[in-house]
């Protein structure tokens, strides 16, 4: 991890702050308002921070009225991300969450009970750190960090600050997946000594970086986070950022592979490896 990113996770988790709310607040309000905190009713207020792909995942279960959840903010560093999203969900949930580009304006909000983070990798572990010491629970997209050391400090915040924190991994909580994983250990195929990942995509190549301006409506400085300092290439902020370098994703390394050495490890019933190589 690199003592960019290192000083960034620190700055931030030591910034960290709560906004108070004065006292006598809740006498003011109207029946109606008060039964909307929480506490008085149990309602799980939350916010989510990138509005990209897998937003929209989220939004079944947050409307779902048993669940008795609000959708409080909705983030994005682009404007088009956070105006798209508004207007999707409008539809979706009775009540009308607040647009954020500065999450960390969203984190000093002591209303806010949980994050959904859905951003690239490499706001993942800072994000989740931040949130968690402002003392928010998190649902955090998979790769749960942008690398292991910091894959190990996010276990050490959730053991400080005593959150709930989910890895977002779809196969794994898939009913399929666990069907057929329950049937390996059961012994349906015998016994399991090796197990083969692959993933195929009709994707095409990687492109070719290409310097461009940022588009109109993104902050870039509030994209790279965490990440060194750099020009803007084209299409960074939407997909591309998986693959240009490791500033900020992780390749099919942290993209797929995820899904699919999880599975494979789960079925042998296996933990960390002993040795790994690369063909190159």
């Amino acid at each position: 991890m690199s003592s960019n990113r290192r000083n960034f996770i620190k700055k931030t988790a030591l910034g960290a702050v709560g906004a108070t709310i004065a006292s006598g607040t809740a006498n003011a309000m109207t029946a109606k308002s008060y039964s909307k905190i929480i506490g008085a009713n149990d309602r799980i207020h939350v916010a989510i921070q990138g509005l990209g792909r897998r937003y929209g995942a989220y939004i079944p279960a947050i409307a779902h009225k048993k669940n008795n959840v609000e959708l409080t903010y909705l983030c994005d560093v682009m404007k088009s991300q956070r105006d798209k999203a508004a207007t999707e969900v409008a539809s979706k949930i009775s009540s009308k969450p607040k647009l954020e580009n500065d999450i960390r304006k969203i984190l000093d909000d002591k209303n806010v009970d949980a994050i959904f983070m859905s951003t690239p990798d490499h706001w993942h572990a800072p994000g989740a750190c931040m949130a968690m010491q402002a003392g928010k629970h998190v649902y955090l997209e998979k790769p749960c960090s942008h690398n292991p050391r910091e894959g190990e400090l996010v276990v050490a915040y959730q053991k400080k600050f005593d959150k709930v924190v989910q890895m977002g991994n779809q196969q794994r909580s898939a009913l399929e997946s666990q069907e057929i994983i329950r049937d390996i250990h059961n012994g349906v195929i015998g016994d399991v000594y090796k197990a083969t990942a692959f993933y195929i995509s009709a994707r095409g190549r990687v492109p070719h970086q290409t310097k461009a301006n940022p588009p109109e409506g993104l902050d870039w400085e509030l994209f790279q986070g965490p990440a060194p300092r750099r020009a803007y290439t084209d299409n960074t902020w939407d997909y591309n950022w998986h693959w240009y370098g490791w500033d900020y994703g992780t390749a099919e390394m942290g993209n797929n592979a995820t899904h699919e050495l999880d599975i494979a490890r789960w079925a042998l019933g296996v933990t960390y490896p002993e040795h790994v190589s690369v063909d190159a």
